[in-house]
């Protein structure tokens, strides 16, 4: 039975590529938007372009259990995509990619590609993958509208897609204006 899980949120915010990468660029201030997450530490600072900065993440997922995270930045371009490799409760990749929409507007992309490393978590995979992805989903959605907010921007558009593994390709889970 396959732990791993590919989740892609995209997000259509009405505000300018520059604004969004400097609110990505500052995780330890996530918490102050990100209703989820309990809380970023700093752990090391990169180079110059913020490659090899670590932060961990402590997550809520609404149901009762937590999460925590180790995310490494392996890749920047700065505006366009940032990528972190994850370790601890999950390990994998995730990857922040912004693109143009039409004046005054971006897509902002998250694709998640993660392993459970959780006992509990890995045990029960097998009928609880999709309740994983489900909460993955909320608490991307409330991240989206907390990011609008700080931006003081419109949240116009939020698309989702999902497979529990992998192979098996993407499936769309929701697409629908922002509520």
């Amino acid at each position: 039975m396959s732990r791993r899980l590919l989740l892609i949120s995209r997000w259509r915010l009405e505000t300018t590529r520059e604004r969004l990468w400097e609110l990505l660029g500052k995780p330890a201030d996530w918490p102050a938007w990100w209703p989820h997450l309990l809380g970023v530490t700093r752990i090391a600072d990169g180079d110059a372009e913020g490659i090899g900065a670590r932060h961990a993440f402590r997550w809520r997922s609404g149901l009762g259990y937590r999460l925590l995270m180790v995310i490494t930045s392996v890749r920047s371009d700065p505006c366009r995509e940032l990528e972190g490799q994850a370790s601890g409760d999950l390990h994998g990749i995730g990857l922040w990619v912004i693109t143009e929409d039409g004046p005054g507007a971006v897509r902002l992309t998250y694709r998640w590609d993660v392993e459970l490393r959780k006992a509990w978590m890995r045990r029960l995979a097998f009928v609880l993958l999709p309740v994983f992805a489900w909460r993955h989903f909320a608490v991307m959605r409330s991240g989206a509208r907390g990011m609008a907010r700080r931006l003081g921007c419109r949240l116009s558009e939020v698309e989702e897609w999902s497979a529990i593994t992998p192979e098996q390709g993407l499936r769309r889970a929701r697409g629908s204006p922002a509520r």
